[in-house]
């Protein structure tokens, strides 16, 4: 079935992009025209474009990890809800490392073409990462 295997492919994804850290299947799972939206308008058009990102995700919060909690698919469609942890250790979203435990859900809507993922729309509980980064700045 095919909403099956957008599944493994986002699995995947989240495991080895996210948590290990190995961008290789960035390249085996994102066509060359793919479109990333992120937070605040932040888009990218390119899969290196979505690779930049994620290395920004890790500069700041080195030891991030993703828990996929649900995913539902219909035809080429795949939301994803996720669970985030790690430690605000660099700059994020202009604010300097505050050595915060970062726990916190995103969503993803992911648009496939021919098995891959065409487009991305990404969003996460931006108010409890800044409420929980500003904590820890001001104690």
């Amino acid at each position: 079935m095919i909403v099956e295997k957008h599944k493994k492919i986002a699995r995947d994804l989240s495991q080895k992009v996210v948590n290990e850290k190995d961008y290789s299947p960035i390249e085996e799972y994102l066509t060359d025209g793919y479109v990333y939206h992120g937070l605040g308008g932040m888009m990218s058009k390119t899969p290196q474009g979505f690779m930049e990102a994620i290395k920004g995700f890790h500069a700041a919060i080195p030891d991030l990890k993703s828990e996929i909690i649900d995913m539902v698919g219909e035809g080429d469609r795949l939301v994803l809800r996720f669970n985030f942890t790690g430690t605000h250790q660099g700059e994020f979203l202009g604010f300097p490392a505050s050595g915060a435990a970062l726990h916190f859900e995103g969503m993803i809507m992911r648009r496939f073409v021919n098995g891959k993922v065409a487009e991305d729309w990404d969003y996460f509980d931006f108010p409890t990462v800044v409420a929980q980064i500003q904590t820890q700045l001001n104690s």
